[in-house]
């Protein structure tokens, strides 16, 4: 936490500004630059296909704190960046995280340590950033044979959390993201880093709003005036005061939406970054084992929505997930090779077309 006046306090963990009454969330950063500070820790990719390329997407990030292990939520990053010589193969990728603060990311096939169950990949690897890192950082992290875990939250009202303590469960919930449709063929439990829900800002960042909207802007709109108004669930932070945190593994997680901005230069945005979903067949439980949640019923997506910030419809398109063609797909890999030899060996290949979505969520 940094001072930024006598009523003002920068957030480093939430990126935001916590001011009396209100916590102002950052998404307009400044020319961000890159500390000269190494660290070693590790990274959670995927590799998803679109229909004019392809992309490494980073999960997650886990830094090594002494003798901590904390994660990093990205907020924006660049298209990665992949050099192969003779037998190597290295990776670089630029990911912006809390208050604007930019990191490089470099490892290789040779730190590759485990594929997850959702077909992502873990590495070991080399981060560069500003000094003390760790202000940064989003949360607790461990690992348990070789899967990261993450600590999240979930908020609720006091007859719930009682009623989840005394059945040690999580009744999973049909309302899609936006909070106004629900779903029918899949339920999810939703987390969030976040450790309390106390203003009205800290609701619109788990898509729910006092005010049942939410304003989005093109890329080509420079003004403060938003394009797109969307229609979320009404609630307020009354209903949100208590308060359970427990383990979860990170591979049981859905992937998060992205959008793609082409502003001077093509980058990417996770939507919704303080939200996390775990998938399960519909209307299932998430069971409660000690500190850690076990989903009953388990259910992934091979695919997340893009959303295209140049069009009206590419910003409604991650809320909107069922009248959306504008889908990642996720690549399948095999256990006898990595996300990067892959990429080398299928290049030039259509893996878009060639790959099929067996299941979309239907509403």
């Amino acid at each position: 936490m940094h001072k930024l006046g006598s009523r003002k306090r920068l957030n480093t963990n939430y990126n935001r500004i916590e001011e009396n009454g209100k916590h102002v969330y950052l998404n307009d950063f400044g020319e961000p630059t890159i500390g000269r500070h190494e660290y070693d820790g590790y990274i959670k990719l995927k590799l998803f296909h679109m229909e004019h390329g392809s992309i490494i997407i980073p999960d997650q990030i886990y830094l090594k704190y002494r003798d901590r292990l904390l994660w990093i939520q990205p907020l924006f990053f660049t298209a990665n960046i992949l050099c192969k010589c003779d037998d190597a193969v290295l990776y670089t990728q630029y990911i912006d995280i809390s208050c604007g603060q930019r990191i490089k990311i470099t490892t290789s096939k040779k730190q590759f340590i485990h594929k997850l169950k959702d077909n992502s990949f873990l590495y070991e690897c080399k981060i560069f950033g500003l000094q003390h890192l760790q202000k940064y950082t989003t949360g607790k992290a461990q690992l348990v044979d070789n899967i990261p875990y993450l600590s999240l939250y979930h908020h609720t009202n006091k007859e719930a959390k009682e009623n989840i303590i005394k059945t040690q469960e999580f009744w999973t919930s049909t309302w899609n993201i936006q909070g106004i449709k629900k779903t029918t063929n899949i339920s999810f439990l939703y987390l969030t880093p976040l450790d309390k829900i106390i203003y009205r800002e800290d609701l619109e960042q788990i898509a729910m709003s006092s005010q049942g909207k939410l304003g989005f802007r093109l890329d080509q709109n420079n003004s403060p005036k938003a394009d797109v108004i969307l229609k979320v669930a009404r609630e307020s932070t009354e209903n949100r005061t208590h308060t359970l945190n427990y383990w979860v593994n990170s591979s049981e997680l859905l992937s998060q939406p992205i959008y793609e901005h082409t502003f001077g230069s093509v980058y990417y945005e996770i939507v919704s970054p303080f939200i996390h979903r775990i998938g399960s067949e519909i209307s299932k439980t998430v069971l409660i084992c000690e500190d850690k949640l076990i989903p009953k019923n388990h259910k992934n997506l091979d695919y997340v929505v893009l959303g295209d910030c140049t069009k009206a419809k590419g910003l409604e398109a991650p809320y909107d997930e069922e009248n959306t063609s504008e889908i990642l797909k996720i690549q399948n890999i095999d256990d006898s090779i990595e996300i990067f030899d892959f990429w080398f060996n299928s290049g030039n290949s259509p893996l878009y077309s060639n790959i099929d979505i067996p299941e979309t969520i239907q509403f």
